[in-house]
């Protein structure tokens, strides 16, 4: 979708964020924009499935997948009315905070940069989800 285009580069002109995508939530649960080339540009349907299914008791033990990259859940607020966030971080050597939002239509996904602190990454969800609710 063209018109997602100019929002997906102005958030990536943010310094704390390296990677974004919007996914909707419709029964497709398919990819309405992500930065070109990035990884988020890989997640799947059933990953979106997950993240948003009511019984989420499983995620503090076994954590979830983005984009085929394991994360442990750090904290999960993403189905609390007024918060609607979930904060993240992958595994392995390249460990990045990854910050997901919740709109009623969409998840939008938000991976930090290297060197930059993840409570940046909340905030700027926490905008983009009152900007899109609006």
């Amino acid at each position: 979708m063209n018109y997602w285009k100019p929002y997906i580069k102005s958030i990536l002109e943010d310094w704390n964020v390296e990677d974004v995508a919007i996914v909707g939530l419709s029964d497709k649960k398919c990819m309405w924009a992500a930065k070109p080339g990035g990884l988020f540009a890989a997640i799947s349907p059933q990953e979106v499935g997950l993240i948003t299914r009511q019984d989420r008791t499983m995620f503090q033990l076994t954590g979830i997948t983005v984009a085929g990259k394991k994360c442990f859940v750090i904290c999960d607020s993403l189905l609390v009315d007024k918060d609607n966030v979930m904060d993240v971080k992958s595994k392995g050597s390249d460990s990045r905070s990854i910050c997901i939002g919740k709109t009623p239509k969409a998840l939008i996904f938000l991976m930090r940069k290297k060197g930059v602190h993840g409570g940046a990454l909340n905030q700027k969800v926490h905008n983009m989800i009152v900007g899109v609710k609006a």
